[in-house]
């Protein structure tokens, strides 16, 4: 009896100092104004562990973004991560914390082998080195994807700018009603033209384009450039302009695309001549072969 007293009087301890903390947070939620800056609708929401872990979260990730910012805001690496598809904030920093987390995994199975003997004590720093240019790789790789991704959607935003500018719209109308439609296509295409809008917004077209071509430097975007700027300096219908720059676009990709087909033929015939040529030669020869050696070990003998 006497120990299931102290039980019951140490339970009722710990939810009393739960509910004193409780009505601390919430005097602060209202004191300190936190209703009107917090994303959540109530008090409930607010003290509620996985929104709170989330907020938490949210936290870390503008800290890493911050700090990758002010460090590593002018080198290369930063700018492929931001190429690779880490455009937002959000993507950016998880990208950093994930690299973090997995490196510091990676380096602790490399010491662990270390002192188990397996591995030498010079492998620890080439086993940096081997991860910083992995992941570089992989960002290239993905990088590439976007760019192809890009290139090949690039002409249906032609057609949907000149569409908008056929049915009596302006330019920066047209680019603010398909950027907004792009994101279903390539998210670089649809961030590169909201970019670009929102350039030739608050600054001026020749600034827009060349953030433009600096940010995407690809053909396409070249041309697309060139018609732009003709037409606003010669007073050219962009409409017609945009159409035929998507047909050439288009012939332009058929022909790359009869380019590749053609390399099939030159990169199979290796594959042909050592896996079936030569079996099926080896195959006719053989018995031919083996009967002479037969003859001539016939003869040896005889």
């Amino acid at each position: 009896m006497y120990i299931f007293s102290i039980i019951l009087f140490l339970a009722g301890g710990i939810v009393f100092i739960s509910i004193l903390k409780k009505q601390k947070k919430e005097e602060e939620y209202y004191d300190k104004f936190y209703f009107i800056v917090s994303k959540h609708d109530s008090f409930s929401e607010y003290i509620n562990l996985k929104n709170r872990i989330k907020d938490q979260f949210f936290r870390l990730q503008e800290y890493v973004y911050a700090l990758t910012e002010k460090h590593l805001s002018n080198t290369e690496f930063n700018k492929l991560v931001a190429k690779a598809g880490f455009y937002r904030m959000e993507e950016r920093s998880l990208f950093y914390i994930c690299a973090f987390v997995v490196f510091i995994l990676f380096m602790l199975a490399m010491i662990l082998l270390f002192i188990s003997g397996k591995v030498e004590l010079m492998m620890l720093p080439i086993s940096c080195v081997l991860y910083y240019f992995g992941i570089k790789i992989f960002l290239e790789k993905r990088h590439k994807s976007e760019l192809k991704k890009y290139r090949a959607n690039f002409v249906y935003f032609l057609d949907l700018m000149a569409t908008c500018i056929q049915t009596g719209m302006t330019m920066n109308a047209s680019l603010e009603a398909v950027s907004d439609m792009l994101y279903r296509f390539s998210r670089l295409l649809s961030i590169s033209i909201q970019d670009f809008t929102r350039t030739i917004k608050y600054s001026s077209l020749e600034e827009a384009c060349d953030r433009l071509y600096r940010d995407v430097p690809i053909s396409e975007v070249s041309e697309f450039i060139t018609t732009v700027k003709n037409s606003a300096q010669f007073g050219a219908g962009m409409h017609t302009s945009l159409q035929e720059l998507a047909t050439e676009i288009r012939k332009f990709h058929f022909i790359e695309t009869e380019e590749q087909i053609g390399l099939v033929n030159a990169r199979m015939g290796i594959p042909l001549i050592l896996f079936i040529m030569f079996p099926v030669i080896v195959e006719i020869i053989a018995p031919g072969l083996l009967r002479v050696m037969e003859s001539m070990s016939l003869d040896n003998l005889s």
